[in-house]
């Protein structure tokens, strides 16, 4: 009787043991593997972050090399580069992509209370500064372009796709020749004239003022505006 008790305890020992053994393995085991699993991922990254850095700087030496090109024709006085260089820009400043500055003239139209601005009083000024030679215009400093819209929608007037309230004042900026500021600001007068003695507008009670500027900046159209989209657009060598 005292032996089995004896070998129960030495059995249930051993068992005991066993279990701890067992218990401890297992973590190792577990411990391992998800060291290992780590070990890999680090690598992977690594290995990524080592290729993007690659192939920045292999850019990075391409930009380098593309402008020390330029410079060096730039310097040696390539004819071409510098003709392409001239056109790119001309181009862009009749794109409205630049900001200029000279001599310009400014309208602002604002309505009585209660009124609202309406898109045809602004669109006949700016149709009228376009026919007195304007080579730059804008409102609320949006820089008017070829596919600029100028509409009402509800209580606001959309241009070049964002929306000013019309109970707000509105100022066209445009860059006029100086040397034809009397004709010019005598053509806009006898507009404002017509606009205040239309009797469909008559209670709007309108307010325009022309105010003449030495140096006017207008800014350039935004790229990210709607009158930029150029994605449904491709050249012939494209």
């Amino acid at each position: 009787m005292k032996q089995a008790i004896l070998r129960n305890i030495a059995f249930t020992a051993v068992c005991i043991i066993l279990g701890i053994l067992i218990a401890l393995q297992m973590k190792n085991v577990n411990l391992n593997s998800i060291s290992e699993e780590n070990l890999a991922s680090l690598q992977t990254k690594l290995i990524e972050y080592i290729d993007k850095n690659a192939e920045l700087s292999a850019r990075n030496a391409e930009l380098y090399e593309y402008v020390r090109i330029l410079e060096n024709d730039k310097a040696s006085g390539n004819a071409q580069i510098e003709s392409i260089i001239r056109e790119k820009e001309r181009a862009a400043l009749f794109a409205g992509l630049r900001e200029v500055t000279n001599y310009g003239i400014v309208i602002r139209v604002s309505c009585g209370e209660g009124a609202e601005v309406r898109d045809s009083v602004l669109r006949q000024f700016v149709n009228e500064l376009r026919n007195l030679g304007a080579q730059a215009i804008a409102i609320n400093d949006e820089r008017l372009v070829a596919t600029s819209e100028i509409r009402n929608s509800g209580s606001q007037i959309i241009i070049n796709g964002n929306g000013y309230s019309r109970i707000e004042p509105f100022e066209i900026k445009a860059i006029t020749d100086p040397q034809n500021e009397t004709s010019i600001l005598d053509y806009l007068e006898s507009i404002r004239t017509a606009i205040l003695a239309d009797s469909q507008i008559q209670n709007d009670q309108y307010t325009i003022e022309f105010l003449p500027m030495t140096e006017l900046t207008i800014p350039a159209l935004s790229e990210d505006s709607i009158a930029f989209r150029i994605d449904l657009l491709s050249g012939q060598n494209q």
